[in-house]
């Protein structure tokens, strides 16, 4: 028998994972994407499948955002072409339904009661109006003014038909149950340069009827109509300009425009789920109701697991799926519920659960992963010094006793992290390094005041809780506590910078994409009304805070070797960033090395090119490895991987 393999910074190559689940409104035939790096392009890729209970079938290579007729005859998508994304249609036997794709980059897709008529939402980039980029910036590439969206009426049939657009700028949209309006989310009337509040719309079809139902008091991410039309259920954030503001469940009446809270007690962001390194969990949230209008389904974190729960109009609430995974995605329909979830063996799959059973549908990471010997993972947990429980997980390699540790922060910095497959977890695990990835203060998944806990407080109470749990996870696992590492991206750059600039607790670090210096990025592209909430207030009512806690005006106290990481199109951290870091600790003598990415943005991490990560991937493992003194040695060679 051929012993099981380890995982290697190659096999980021044919890593696979599901999304997009959509079930079919009558059968138990389910849609979705499989995703995953395409060699030829560098690229992550697309395939749309059909999976009947019988069969898995290809659609499409390059399609995603699957949307079934209401009839189910047909299924709607995106395709790719010419680098951007348009409508596409075909019958189930196959046949291609002509469509006239709206200008723009279509990202949103659905279809009326009638169907004959599917909305599409654009976006559309225009030149640079000095504008800033509304926050959180999910770009990948080169800095660009908030984009022009916009609502089209596409008719299926064999003619070209002409199209409708709705005027505004729209970031979420929804047909009426009987076809006649359409629900829309827009920030018409609000000033961009200090709010990212939005509103909800009606507009009646055909006409130029438009009316405020929700005015824009906080931003809105997300809408579903009731099956009767009474009704419109919402997500928006608790307040406006914060980005630690959970998400909160709202349903307005049509009639009067009387809106309610669902689930106020929950304490919870709602349509949340816990972050990973792809993009499921990224994008809006998703709502269903029920058939009888009586409840909203929706996802939501419940520490570091993302659980699906049913929400009654009357308050309460009930979860529908909790288990140690995280839901990431899911589509309801009489056959049951379709949804996509990863653990931390697992990229990513889909399960149909009806009333009797769970049947998983998909095992497209099996391919290489029934090969490879996984890390274990375990939960962690540690009572703060102020009697609040913060809690992590620890990968762990196969002879933990006495090996090195390193910390991975997560970014956002509100983005909880848990039980999802971690690449670099398992990666470092499989060269004799425990990886602990941890949910200090101010992360989701907790209630509003632990995503709070850091508010005006980076490197504060957040840095406490990751030392606890250090500490915690080094004596779970009698782990070796003079070889500990620190690493993270975005505010994660920023708290392993800050760690080893604070502490004699670590022996080396990773800055990927990091902030050295609040002043600075005040009035950077993610505005400043982000630094404003996260800091307490601008930079002239509370100088001193923002000079004490940026890294930079400490490099002095850096004693331990530091890589840093940092994608040259970043623009909510730009690379000037990593540039003073680096500067900083060469003109001190100390021991810096700088990868700069080409042609990567902030979110690299998730987006990147494969040729780009793989490098990135290889150039911290060797890092981590060289200075921790670990066990294991690298299965690698870098030449072997450029090629």
């Amino acid at each position: 028998m051929t012993p099981p393999r380890r995982l290697v910074v190659g096999d980021l190559a044919e890593l696979r994972w599901t999304m997009e689940p959509a079930l079919h409104p009558s059968t138990a035939t389910v849609a979705f994407v499989a995703s995953g790096y395409d060699p030829d392009t560098d690229a992550l890729g697309y395939d749309l499948f059909l999976r009947t209970p019988d069969e898995m079938q290809l659609v499409e290579h390059d399609a995603r955002n699957p949307r079934w007729s209401p009839t189910g005859d047909r299924i709607a998508y995106l395709r790719r072409s010419d680098s951007r994304w348009i409508p596409a249609c075909r019958t189930l036997a196959g046949d291609e339904v002509e469509l006239s794709p709206p200008p723009g980059d279509a990202t949103m897709l659905d279809w009326a009661s009638d169907d004959e008529r599917i909305l599409v939402l654009t976006s559309e980039t225009p030149e640079s109006d000095g504008r800033h980029m509304p926050y959180p910036v999910e770009s990948s590439g080169d800095w660009t003014p908030p984009p022009r969206r916009t609502a089209w009426i596409v008719k299926p049939g064999r003619e070209t038909h002409s199209l409708e657009p709705l005027t505004g700028d729209v970031s979420y949209a929804r047909w009426s149950p009987d076809g006649s309006r359409i629900a829309f989310v827009s920030d018409q009337g609000v000033d961009r340069d200090i709010s990212l509040a939005t509103g909800l719309w009606l507009h009646t079809v055909g006409t130029h009827d438009t009316e405020c139902l929700v005015p824009a008091v906080t931003p809105i991410r997300a809408l579903a109509w009731s099956p009767d039309g009474t009704r419109i259920a919402f997500v928006a954030a608790a307040r406006d300009n914060a980005a630690s503001a959970i998400s909160e469940l709202w349903v307005v009446d049509i009639d009067d425009g009387v809106g309610r809270r669902l689930a106020a007690e929950r304490d919870r962001s709602i349509g949340s789920p816990v972050r990973g390194d792809d993009e499921r969990a990224i994008g809006p949230p998703i709502l269903e109701w029920t058939p009888d209008s009586a409840a909203v389904l929706a996802i939501y974190a419940q520490g570091g697991r993302s659980r699906l729960a049913r929400f009654d109009l009357d308050g309460g609430w009930e979860d529908l799926i909790v288990d140690e995974r995280c839901v990431l995605e899911f589509s309801s329909g009489p056959a049951g519920i379709a949804f996509s979830w990863s653990d931390p063996v697992t990229p990513g799959e889909i399960t149909l659960r009806d009333p009797n059973l769970d049947r998983q549908l998909t095992d497209v990471g099996g391919l290489l992963l029934s090969d490879v010997e996984l890390a274990h993972t375990t939960r962690v947990s540690v009572t703060a010094s102020d009697g609040v429980e913060v809690e992590g997980w620890l990968t762990l390699p196969d002879r933990p006793t006495g090996a090195p540790l390193v910390l991975q922060v997560h970014g956002g910095p509100h983005y909880p992290v848990g039980e999802r497959f971690s690449f670099d977890a398992q990666r470092l695990a499989a060269q004799g390094l425990a990886v602990l990835r941890a949910n200090p203060r101010g992360s989701h998944g907790y209630g509003q005041a632990f995503a709070d806990g850091n508010l005006a407080d980076w490197g504060g109470r957040d840095f406490q809780d990751l030392l606890d749990l250090v500490d915690e996870a080094v004596r779970y696992a009698d782990l070796d506590t003079d070889r500990v590492a620190v690493m993270g991206e975005s505010y994660g750059g920023y708290m392993a910078a800050w760690a080893v600039a604070s502490s004699d607790r670590f022996a080396a670090a990773v800055v990927e994409n990091g902030i050295a210096d609040f002043l600075s990025s005040a009035g950077g592209a993610v505005g400043p009304t982000f630094w404003h909430s996260e800091l307490g207030g601008a930079p002239w009512e509370n100088p001193q805070l923002y000079l004490d806690r940026s890294v930079i005006a400490r490099s002095d106290r850096v004693t331990v070797p530091v890589l840093v990481i940092h994608c040259e199109a970043d623009t909510t951290c730009p690379v000037a960033h990593g540039e003073a870091i680096h500067a900083a600790l060469r003109q001190l003598g100390r021991e810096v090395t700088f990868l700069r990415v080409p042609g990567e943005g902030h979110f690299f991490n998730v987006f990147g090119a494969l040729s780009r990560r793989i490098e990135r991937t290889a150039t911290l493992d060797q890092f981590l490895v060289r200075q921790l003194r670990a066990s294991s040695v690298l299965t690698f060679q870098r030449e072997e991987l450029r090629s």
